[in-house]
């Protein structure tokens, strides 16, 4: 009995290893695709294909579509959530701290042109706070809650101009995306640090209280 019990986990094991992996291949798959031909201009056969396995193997681990698209944008925001987390400890005043989330969540997309793509092939506007299941608003919720508090704390030192937290932390949302959609509609010619720059030299203008 045990022995049986033991082969069951075991199979049990590698059929959940086996679906990660077709989900890891299909996701990145997917994005590629999203990237190309936009939300309503792929098929789930495009993305079967591009993954390398059959139609019947994507559904049997993808939904649809939709299923699909938010799990792709969940593991990203949760990613991304990470990122500019871990940029902010990494500093103690709050200009810096600030300024590293910035460039660190620039970055973010920057090394990800696919996602990039597929989030500007969406029409969504970063600024507007998304709409979606519980836990997608919640990210969203979570990685604005960040610079807000940072702009509370910097209006409160004096480095940062007297506004609306909220309102700047959807100025500067625009502000990165006006900036990154700029950088992968001129095909990604100018460099990283270059874009990074212009965000961080934008941002300082727009925010940071004049010197007295």
């Amino acid at each position: 009995m045990a022995t049986r019990t033991q082969s069951t986990r075991l199979q049990e094991r590698m059929r959940a290893d086996r679906r990660s992996v077709y989900r890891e291949a299909i996701n990145e798959a997917a994005e590629r695709v999203f990237a190309r031909k936009g939300l309503t201009g792929s098929r789930m056969e495009e993305i079967a294909a591009e993954a390398g396995i059959s139609l019947g193997t994507l559904y049997g681990v993808i939904e649809g579509k939709d299923s699909l698209v938010r799990g792709i944008h969940r593991i990203r925001m949760q990613e991304f959530l990470e990122c500019i987390c871990a940029a902010r400890d990494a500093q103690d005043a709050t200009l810096p701290s600030h300024l590293a989330v910035l460039r660190e969540g620039a970055r973010f997309f920057l090394e990800r042109p696919d996602f990039l793509r597929m989030c500007n092939r969406d029409g969504y506007g970063w600024a507007t706070r998304l709409a979606g299941t519980d836990d997608e608003v919640s990210l969203w919720d979570q990685g604005a809650s960040i610079p807000r508090a940072l702009f509370a704390q910097g209006i409160a030192e004096g480095v940062y101009v007297d506004d609306d937290p909220d309102l700047m932390v959807r100025k500067m949302l625009a502000l990165k995306q006006v900036e990154l959609t700029w950088w992968v509609e001129n095909a990604t010619a100018t460099s990283h640090d270059a874009v990074l720059d212009r965000i961080e030299l934008q941002f300082v203008r727009a925010f940071c209280a004049p010197a007295t």
